[in-house]
């Protein structure tokens, strides 16, 4: 029996050699190929029969050319990118390696700026299994560059299941409606700001922007005790917020006669949230209903136990009006051109900070992650100087 194993030996050796030096001729006219695409833009003198796919041109070997058409859009050749990809939609296999150059082609119609081309690609994609829903993110930035709030939420309405994160773009879309329609100030305007609302708040029940929104559309019809009922649920969604409705909220308790009340609400807000803003505004507050020098007291002791850089330069500027002379004025100049250099609002998720509010950060891509900074923060981006 161990002399037939001997003989079957050689066999299997030239078996595996044939087989090796196919595998090479494949590879080398799958190069031949490849080059040809390469300088298919270089020269116009190129033969097209002669791109054509070899015979035995396989699924890896698509993919091979699926990668370098990848590789032309990275590099910023966005033309070869699209003139690959077009090309191997009509050779490929299958309906699975289809899609996948009809999502590449996508990308590059996209990067090409060709919005209604990478629409009508990316739509090719609905009835895929696997890139559906990809396909609906995609064409949900598509509507939303073309500021088309409905067509946006329509696709991610498409999608089997929404993450937090996706929950909260829709909200915001719907934030954007509502935004418009505030804006037409019409007979029915509040009654639609308010219709979108309740969709923002079914998508996001903590979307901030949504209640600043809804108290302002009824602050601007003379709602008034509606609208302080509205914004003092900021608290319950995100009391790191609190500092920037502080001005509106006095306003409204002001037209109220109710400006005890605002005390005591700033004061309950002070001993949750420690934001150098809310004891400026009570500092404000005991200036306009006690005194100056009450309200400068308050400020210095509480600096005296929370250093912070801003609550100096609010005092300074305080101190200016009792005292004028040349040195607090040269200070409180000084302060104010080195506040212009930092960020006002930091992104908890990434750091990212900037000097207004964004419910988007432009770097980690996060909703509702931007906060009020404590104190003087260094921006992250290029400072070049005031006037």
């Amino acid at each position: 029996m161990l002399e037939y194993i001997w003989l079957l030996l050689p066999l299997g050796l030239l078996i595996g050699w044939l087989a090796a030096k196919r595998d090479n001729v494949k590879k080398q006219k799958m190069l031949r190929y490849l080059n040809l695409r390469y300088f298919i833009e270089e020269s116009q003198e190129v033969d097209e029969s002669l791109l054509t796919l070899p015979p035995d041109f396989d699924a890896d070997n698509l993919r091979f050319s699926l990668m370098l058409g990848d590789l032309f859009r990275k590099r910023g050749e966005i033309d070869k990118a699209i003139n690959l990809h077009e090309y191997l939609i009509k050779e490929a296999p299958t309906k699975a390696l289809t899609e996948k150059v009809y999502l590449s082609l996508a990308e590059d119609y996209l990067a090409a700026g060709m919005l209604d081309r990478a629409e009508s690609t990316l739509r090719q994609l609905l009835e895929s299994a696997e890139y559906r829903d990809l396909a609906l993110l995609k064409l949900t930035k598509i509507y939303k560059q073309q500021r088309e709030w409905l067509q946006s939420i329509a696709m991610l309405e498409q999608m089997e299941s929404l993450t937090p994160l996706l929950k909260a773009e829709m909200a915001h879309l719907y934030c954007e409606l509502a935004e418009e329609a505030l804006a037409e100030k019409s007979a029915t305007g509040l009654e639609r700001v308010m219709l979108w609302l309740d969709k923002a708040y079914k998508a996001d029940k903590n979307c901030v922007r949504a209640t600043l929104i809804r108290a302002y559309g009824l602050y601007q019809y003379e709602q008034y005790t509606l609208a302080l009922e509205t914004l003092l649920e900021i608290e319950r969604q995100e009391i790191k917020l609190i500092p920037l409705i502080v001005p509106i909220v006095y306003e409204l308790y002001h037209l109220q006669s109710r400006e005890e009340d605002f005390l005591t609400w700033l004061e309950a807000m002070i001993a949750k949230n420690h934001h150098i803003m809310l004891r400026v505004w009570k500092t404000h507050y005991l200036i306009l209903h006690q005194s100056f020098e009450a309200g400068i007291n308050y400020l210095q002791s509480s600096l005296k136990r929370d250093r912070n850089l801003l609550g100096l330069t609010i005092l300074n500027q305080l101190q200016k009006y009792c005292q004028e002379n040349e040195s607090a004025r040269l200070i409180d100049q000084t302060f104010q051109e080195m506040l212009d250099r930092y960020a006002q609002f930091q992104c908890d998720s990434c750091g990212y900070t900037t000097k207004t509010l964004q419910w988007s950060c432009p770097s980690c891509f996060e909703w509702n992650r931007s906060m009020p900074v404590e104190d003087i923060v260094a921006l992250k981006v290029k400072h070049h100087g005031s006037a």
